[in-house]
This record gives C-alpha cells, sequence and structure tokens, in this order.
C-alpha cells in the first residue's frame, strides 16, 4: 500500500506541474493548474469537469483531458472535506488503461459533492461503476476479460459481493476461457490455451491461483501469468482445473474446469491393432532371434538420451549478468581501479568455476559455494546493500555433501528476477542446510512488471535433479517468505 502512495503522490506532483493552454471547456483557461494554489473557489467547476471527461473519448481532445485531470488532482490535494481512499486492487484498472486511475477518482469526488456524504464503501462502488461505466460506451479502451468479468458481475447485481471483507465471504471471481469449447477433438487438434481471469478486492496482492491437468499429471502448479499452454497432448481425457484463493493453502477457494476427450490416431483404433496383431505374429520368430540383441540396443539408446538430456539442460546454465558485469566493470575502472582489480578476479574464477565444473554431473557444496560466493560478490557490486545473502552451512556438510553444478547461483538468480531489490526494499536471502537438504529463503516483494517467458529457473534444477536421483526438490511461498529446499547428494 505505501508503494502505491508513493507512485501516485509522484504522478500527481508531476501532473499538476504542467500548465495547458486550451479553450474553455467546463474550466476557464484562466485556472492556472498549480498545486501550490487554493481551489476552493474554483469548487463549482469539479463536478462538470468530471462529467466532461467521463463523456470524453480517449482518443479526443487528449489536451484538455489531461488539463481537467490536473486540476481536479490539485483541488484533491487541498480540499479537505474530501478524502478518496486508493486501493491496491485499482493498479489492476491501470494495467488495463492509466486513465482508470482518474475516472475513479473523479466518480468518488462526484458522489461525494453531489450526495454530501463521503461513506467509503458506497463511494468504492460508485468509483468501480464509474470506471465500468467508461469502458462500456466504447470510449476507446480495449477489450478486455478482466473487464468483461467486472461488467458482467454488476449486471448480475453480485458487484459490491466484491467488498465484502468479512469471514468466509464469496468475494473472488474466477472466469475460464478455453481456447476451444467442443467436447472431442481428433488427434491433430491437441494444442491448447486456457486464459483465466481473477479478480479479488479485498486482499488483491494475497490473491493466487493455481492449475492442474487431470488426466495428464495431478499435481498443483502454481500460476504466474493469466494463460496455460499445452502443446501437443497426447490422446486421453482430461480435466483442466484452475482454483483461485487468497490463502496460501488453498484451504478455502474458487474453481472452475473444463473437460475434454481427444481421440485416439487410427493406428490406435480396434481395427488397426488386429491387423497389427496378426503382422506381429508372423514376425514372432525374426523378433525370438534379434531379441537379446535388441535390448542391447534399446538399453544403450536409453543411456545415450539421457546423457544428451542432461549435458543439453547443462548447456543452457548461461549467466546472462556478463553484460551489466561488464558495464559495471568499465565504471570501476575508472572511478575505483583498486576495486575494479578484485572485481575482474571474481568474475574471472566464477567463469572458471563454471568452466571446470561443466563436465561434473554433481559436485561438493563447497565447491558450489565457491561460485555462489564470486557470483554474490559480482551481483553486490551492483546492488550494495539492497542484496543481502546469509549463509548459515556447518563445515562437515560442505565437505562431504553434493549437489547439482550451479543450482544455487540459478536459485539466487532467480530470486532476485522475480523480486524488487533496491535500498528502500533489500532482498534477503538465506542458505541452511541439514544433512538431508539445502534450503534457499527470501523475503517475497513482487516486481510491478513481471518478466514474461519460460526460463530456466526452477524448471531447470528440477529436471537436472530428475535426471540424477530420485529424490524431490520442493519449492512455494511460506508466509512471506518464498522457499526452496533440493535434497542434498
Amino acid at each position: 500500500m505505501k508503494r502505491i502512495f508513493i507512485y501516485l503522490s509522484t504522478l500527481l506532483t508531476t501532473l499538476c506541474s504542467y500548465t495547458y493552454a486550451q479553450t474553455d471547456t467546463v474550466l476557464p483557461k484562466s485556472v492556472a493548474i498549480d498545486e501550490r494554489l487554493n481551489y476552493d473557489q474554483y469548487t463549482s467547476y469539479v463536478v462538470p469537469s468530471i462529467n466532461w471527461l467521463q463523456n470524453t473519448p480517449l482518443n479526443k481532445e487528449r489536451a484538455e483531458r489531461k488539463r481537467l485531470d490536473n486540476f481536479i488532482m490539485c483541488w484533491l490535494q487541498k480540499n479537505k472535506d474530501v478524502t478518496v481512499t486508493i486501493p491496491e486492487f485499482l493498479i489492476k484498472f491501470q494495467s488495463v488503461n492509466n486513465e482508470f486511475y482518474f475516472l475513479y477518482n473523479g466518480s468518488w469526488i462526484k458522489y461525494a459533492l453531489e450526495s454530501g456524504q463521503n461513506i467509503r464503501d458506497s463511494a468504492l462502488i460508485k468509483a468501480v461503476r464509474g470506471m465500468l461505466d467508461y469502458y462500456t460506451r466504447d470510449m476507446g479502451v480495449k477489450k478486455n476479460d478482466y473487464m468483461d468479468q467486472l461488467v458482467q458481475l454488476d449486471k448480475e447485481g453480485k458487484l459490491p459481493v466484491m467488498f465484502d471483507s468479512s469471514a468466509g465471504a464469496n468475494n473472488i471471481h474466477l472466469y475460464l476461457r478455453p481456447s476451444y469449447t467442443k467436447k472431442e477433438y481428433g488427434p491433430e487438434e491437441n494444442h491448447f490455451a486456457f486464459y483465466y481471469t481473477a479478480i479479488n478486492f479485498t486482499a488483491p496482492k494475497e490473491l493466487s491461483c493455481r492449475y492442474k491437468l487431470e488426466g495428464f499429471y495431478e499435481d498443483w502448479v502454481p500460476a504466474t501469468d493469466e494463460f496455460v499452454i499445452f502443446p501437443k497432448l497426447p490422446p486421453g481425457d482430461y480435466t483442466f482445473k484452475i482454483q483461485a484463493s487468497t490463502l496460501t493453502d488453498f484451504s478455502q477457494y474458487k474453481e472452475q474446469s473444463y473437460s475434454f476427450c481427444i481421440k485416439p490416431p487410427f493406428w490406435k483404433t480396434p481395427w488397426f491393432i488386429g491387423s497389427a496383431i496378426v503382422l506381429l505374429a508372423l514376425a514372432i520368430y525374426l523378433y525370438a532371434r534379434q531379441r537379446e540383441r535388441r535390448i542391447k540396443s534399446l538399453s544403450d539408446l536409453k543411456h545415450q538420451r539421457m546423457i544428451f538430456e542432461y549435458d543439453h539442460l547443462r548447456s543452457q546454465i548461461n549467466p546472462h549478468f556478463l553484460f551489466n558485469s561488464l558495464n559495471t566493470l568499465t565504471g570501476m575502472i575508472e572511478e575505483e581501479p583498486q576495486k575494479a582489480v578484485e572485481y575482474s578476479a571474481h568474475l574471472s574464477d566464477l567463469y572458471r568455476n563454471i568452466l571446470a565444473y561443466n563436465s561434473e554431473d554433481t559436485v561438493f557444496l563447497k565447491e558450489e559455494l565457491e561460485i555462489l560466493h564470486n557470483y554474490i560478490h559480482i551481483q553486490q557490486s551492483r546492488f550494495g546493500n539492497a542484496l543481502q545473502v546469509e549463509i548459515n552451512i556447518p563445515d562437515d556438510i560442505k565437505r562431504t555433501k553434493k549437489i547439482v553444478p550451479l543450482a544455487l547461483q540459478l536459485l539466487v538468480e532467480n530470486a532476485m528476477k522475480h523480486n524488487i531489490v533496491s535500498q528502500s526494499q533489500p532482498l534477503k536471502i538465506s542458505i541452511t542446510a541439514t544433512h538431508t537438504e539445502l534450503t534457499i529463503r527470501n523475503n517475497i516483494q513482487p516486481k510491478i512488471s513481471k518478466e514474461k517467458g519460460v526460463g530456466l529457473g526452477l524448471a531447470n534444477i528440477k529436471k537436472r535433479y530428475a535426471l540424477a536421483t530420485e529424490k524431490q526438490i520442493s519449492y512455494g511461498a511460506e508466509g512471506k517468505d518464498y522457499v526452496v529446499n533440493i535434497p542434498l547428494l
């Protein structure tokens, strides 16, 4: 919430620093837009200005829209009778269109001035409905599933329920839109995409989703984007399920599902199988003679395939921070030559160790920590105290236990990729270990703009462990922290 207010305060200051010389509409051009002025004498212009904004498309009179937005925000800043609450869910509206922020404030102010009241719950609903009304009147806002669902909820009279914060309130709305709507598909119609929208106004930051595709795998998977894609599904019966909850254990949730079937190809039909059995009987003699040779060939092929898959995964580990590291080094050479020498040594050691362990399936934890030490030094040279890493592992575990190479670097890099790293919000990472597993924990402070794409990260480590051992890794949010547990070998 603090971050939202800081952002809005900065936005307000920037907007109010401009004065737009436009032709008169509802606000005379003689009215100066300056946040230092007292706007009480111009209160009579506020509601007409809001009405003008609510009835003017985004692509019309853009300069005048900015001018009136500035005027209303400056008036609100100086007015002591009207207080507008800025909820966290407003960020979602702004991601659809930034003008919704001003429409939200305008609808709230208009309600307060016209009714003579400033009741928070009533004003919240008025403000949200003001944005929905602007969206439905084709004012230049692009179509959006999130907005469409809110419009439908309002039509059904369910919008007030979304503001109910009482225990057990049904205040989560979940919408699922499959890429297709049939129940049966041919063997080539096996590429599926599922789009979903989860809405919660009372605790939007805690709202999270998870999904699974029954018939393909039974484990729940955290949903990070607003869509899930399954390419080339094999024939079978499937049910896609998506759940949304504000509780980390999903003890209370809203769920949507979609069931469908992919028919097998012709060569899996009964008539083809019968024909194949006849041909198989004719070939049984040759099969018996070559059985041992084929078993050996298949065993060799499986072994080579595993080696190839492992080498492929390992070859993907290519630290993308090299460019930033060289930029940092360039700056140090000019300003702090001695630190530049130390920085170069750490960078050189990091890549030397990566090359040294590139052919290894596992390494001792002590060796892995040496790689991590160089990596952390490089990153802390960029971020300073904004990145805080604490390692507490007994020496006997370091000497005797092993880990897949570069796993710790990937996990620290993953934490930095998905969380804010700043002086005001330092990222704190702790690494501890028992004789059976290693635990990496970081505080959760997600970036506002999430990075898209598949990446390596946890998926890479999970696959590499699957090739090396049957032991499983685990990860997920625990309270305000994100925790990853990986087995020691």
